[in-house]
């Protein structure tokens, strides 16, 4: 019997040896997928982020920024939804805007709920602004304007398309839209030349053209307004308008290992809360609101909350 016995515990020791241990996380360098050109509020949050992520991770590998800019973010972003769901491609995400096209009825090449969401990023509050020299001054005096308001921005299936159709339809007034422009700079600059009477851009941008007095902000989406003289839209009567935006996620492919998952997730809220990171992602006027998996989804479902209720009118050209 002993001789079984240890004949036994040979064999298990000997395959025991003969099976290498199973490596840990990461391995070997991660994409970091930027679905939109260089420049932008994505691109730097993204190259900020990705230092820091290596140090949190701990290991001797690199995380790669690649810029895959195409069709308003979708193809970066369906890039990853297709790739393999081992944690080495990851994306960060407009919220609502990948979600937007789906509620239109134009084809996308992902679902959006069953992306492994990996952490928040922060948000970016829209400002309503209108040229500082037109004869609005207020959310009434939108109201009674007497025709419809004309609202400028990218065009179709955008964030802040979607934004104007909503506080047109909350508020109460006629809403025109006007599209084609390269960029929320372009669609402010716009309005303050007069082309049009509105326009709804992060806060981040329309500051700019505040403070270079040639756009009036009537209101502001933030829970507290940042930007002196301009009030909150939930004290002027319309808080479930609050947090109309932007928000940034970072997002991993379907069906990603709950381990892995924890890992990364745990490393970019780290590499988030690194108090040289935060400082500058405060000092580009971008603070970084970090959460972990287990409440990013949540947020993001109570964010497209607000789009789904009123998918009619954003579906509407």
């Amino acid at each position: 019997m002993l001789r079984v016995a240890f004949a036994t515990v040979c064999v298990a020791l000997a395959i025991s040896a003969a099976t290498p241990a199973k490596a840990e996380f990461p391995e070997k360098n991660i994409e970091f997928v930027i679905p939109f050109g260089t420049g932008g509020g994505f691109d730097r949050a993204v190259r900020l982020i990705s230092p820091y992520l290596e140090q949190a991770l701990g290991k001797k590998v690199e995380v790669i920024p690649k810029n895959v800019p195409g069709a308003g973010g979708r193809k970066g972003t369906a890039q990853v939804y297709r790739a393999k769901p081992d944690g080495y491609s990851i994306v960060i995400a407009n919220v609502p805007g990948i979600a937007l096209p789906g509620l239109t009825g134009e084809k996308i090449e992902y679902d959006i709920n069953k992306f492994t969401w990996l952490a928040h990023v922060g948000g970016s509050p829209y400002i309503a602004g209108v040229s500082a020299k037109s004869s609005i001054k207020s959310l009434d005096d939108l109201k009674k304007l007497g025709r419809p308001v004309k609202c400028t921005s990218t065009g179709f299936g955008a964030t802040a398309y979607a934004a104007c159709q909503i506080v047109a339809k909350v508020v109460g007034f006629p809403l025109q839209m006007l599209g084609g422009y390269k960029g929320s700079a372009a669609y402010v600059l716009a309005v303050a030349r007069g082309d049009g009477d509105l326009a709804l851009a992060p806060v981040l941008v329309m500051k700019k053209f505040i403070q270079a007095g040639q756009i009036r902000g009537i209101f502001t989406t933030e829970k507290t307004s940042s930007v002196p003289g301009v009030p909150t839209i939930a004290s002027l009567g319309h808080k479930n308008l609050t947090g109309l935006g932007v928000d940034r996620y970072l997002l991993g492919p379907p069906g990603m290992p709950a381990a892995v998952t924890k890992t990364l997730s745990d490393a970019l809220v780290k590499a988030m809360e690194n108090p040289e990171a935060a400082a500058k992602a405060v000092k580009t006027g971008e603070a970084f609101e970090p959460l972990g998996h287990d409440k990013a989804k949540a947020a993001a479902d109570e964010s497209l909350a607000l789009y789904l209720k009123y998918k009619v009118e954003i579906s509407k050209r």
